[in-house]
């Protein structure tokens, strides 16, 4: 499957482990607020076990002289990227 583009789980009658059910899904059972049990289908791919990653805190300053920057050009790449990061004490991901 190509990024951006997804597979129907829908049962597999040709997956190796011969259970009719597609090899890339993961179902899991939920009880909802009424107390139903329902039934999501899942990519394997999806990684529901691992911490979501914490938001950065910009400071004042940083905020504003990022929004300067963003105002003058949208799209700071190469060497302003990686010196706007050292001057900010940011990594270049967190100034993209």
């Amino acid at each position: 499957v190509s990024p951006g583009s997804s597979k129907q789980c829908a049962p597999d009658t040709e997956s190796p482990s011969g259970t009719g059910e597609a090899d890339y899904c993961r179902r899991i059972l939920v009880r909802d607020a009424k107390g139903t049990i329902r039934e999501i289908v899942l990519p394997k791919g999806l990684d529901l076990d691992r911490p979501k990653r914490t938001r950065t805190s910009f400071t004042a300053e940083q905020l504003y002289r990022l929004e300067l920057e963003f105002q003058r050009c949208q799209y700071v790449v190469g060497r302003e990227r990686t010196e706007l990061a050292r001057q900010l004490n940011l990594s270049e991901t967190q100034v993209r």
